[in-house]
């Protein structure tokens, strides 16, 4: 067989910032740690390289959300260690979190190990519904809300503005914390609608976010901004979950040296481009292959794309057979958070180069219809 083409998603192991030149800047704001802590200087040394980060991004990426005041962001080890800090903090098992029916995998895989009630709102392609959610409210007394707004997983839609003023106001209006899931919205194709989805976070919204994937090899950098109850306490520092999962600060020094010498928004530009470019190459090619009854949502940013296969095709049978041509993916039932949809699939274009896709979409053609045809011929 065939080397694997990956399309399930996870971390590139290069980036636009190589892994070596990252490697060095870690090691040397190591060093530079070490010659404060252990230097003559030592009591005078502060952490100026952290202190710098949160001044950095209060002044560029989040200044938007947050007005410049980078007292509100708390660095993490990714968005996913971001969400597990809001979860240890603020919720206990057996508490409701709502989400909206179709959401981040792993957001629910995270509610649910820590023993969480995870129930659906429904909504649109316009959003999560601010009637069902007012509904859902009053009946499941939820601890948390949570959602996606600016680029939602796995289909990368964005909210329109009536819902999404109109669901913040209603958690406010409940006193519920509501957690914007906004690892993606720099992906957003569109910049203009980056700059919308900048808005002023009130107390009591939190946003999780993150550099993507491929724009620092071997780097997993998160944080969450804004301000709310479990994140107003003095505590915070103390306690395990900020040593799980707070980002070091030789990470955070290493990261504000880098931007100092390259800012971030050049690189983002570039990625944005190669997502959409690539987004572009995968649908091209789906329909060059003109596969029976195949649709898929046309997103608004991000990395993957969402299939829905031909009526009665598993999509976990699907990569079964897909894997044995060297092509592999996510089924979609595990996104739904409840009455999963098996006929689909979530797909990750961004990190496939031309030939990868032209070749992971012939397998994928030739693997459906080897599923359809034998139906047909039953």
């Amino acid at each position: 067989m065939s080397s694997i083409i990956n399309w399930m998603g996870g971390w590139p192991k290069e980036g636009l910032v190589a892994a070596s030149d990252w490697e060095e800047r870690v090691e040397t704001a190591a060093e530079k740690l070490a010659a404060e802590e252990f230097g003559p200087g030592r009591q005078e040394a502060g952490s100026g390289g952290v202190s710098n980060l949160n001044d950095q991004f209060a002044a560029s990426l989040l200044n938007g959300k947050i007005s410049g005041n980078g007292k509100r962001i708390r660095f993490t080890k990714g968005a996913d260690s971001a969400l597990s800090w809001i979860i240890g903090e603020a919720l206990q098992p057996g508490d409701v979190v709502l989400t909206e029916r179709l959401t981040s995998r792993t957001a629910l895989q995270a509610f649910r190990k820590a023993g969480m009630r995870v129930e659906a709102v429904d909504g649109d392609r316009k959003g999560m519904d601010p009637e069902a959610l007012t509904t859902a409210l009053f009946r499941h007394r939820p601890k948390l809300v949570y959602v996606a707004p600016s680029c939602t997983e796995p289909e990368g839609m964005k909210w329109s503005g009536e819902y999404r003023t109109a669901v913040f106001h209603r958690c406010r209006e409940a006193g519920v914390l509501l957690v914007v899931d906004d690892r993606q919205e720099t992906l957003l194709y569109d910049p203009e609608e980056i700059a919308a989805a900048q808005r002023r976070l009130e107390p009591g919204v939190l946003s999780i976010g993150q550099l993507p994937p491929g724009l620092i090899a071997g780097s997993r950098v998160g944080w969450i901004a804004g301000t709310a109850e479990p994140f107003s306490r003095p505590s915070l520092a103390r306690e395990e979950n900020a040593r799980k999962y707070a980002l070091g600060p030789i990470e955070q020094r290493a990261l504000s040296g880098l931007i100092e010498e390259q800012p971030l928004e050049p690189l983002l530009d570039m990625l944005r481009v190669q997502c959409r470019e690539r987004k572009r190459m995968m649908t091209e090619q789906l329909t060059r292959q003109r596969i029976g009854e195949l649709t898929w949502v046309e997103p608004r940013g991000g990395l993957h794309l969402w299939l829905k296969l031909p009526p009665g095709l598993d999509g976990e049978a699907l990569l079964r057979g897909a894997w044995l041509k060297g092509v592999i993916f996510q089924p979609g039932a595990p996104f739904f958070t409840k009455d999963p949809k098996p006929n689909t699939v979530r797909i990750t274009h961004a990190f496939a180069d031309e030939r990868q896709i032209r070749q992971g979409v012939a397998r994928l053609a030739e693997s459906i219809e080897e599923f359809t045809g034998r139906w047909s011929r039953s």
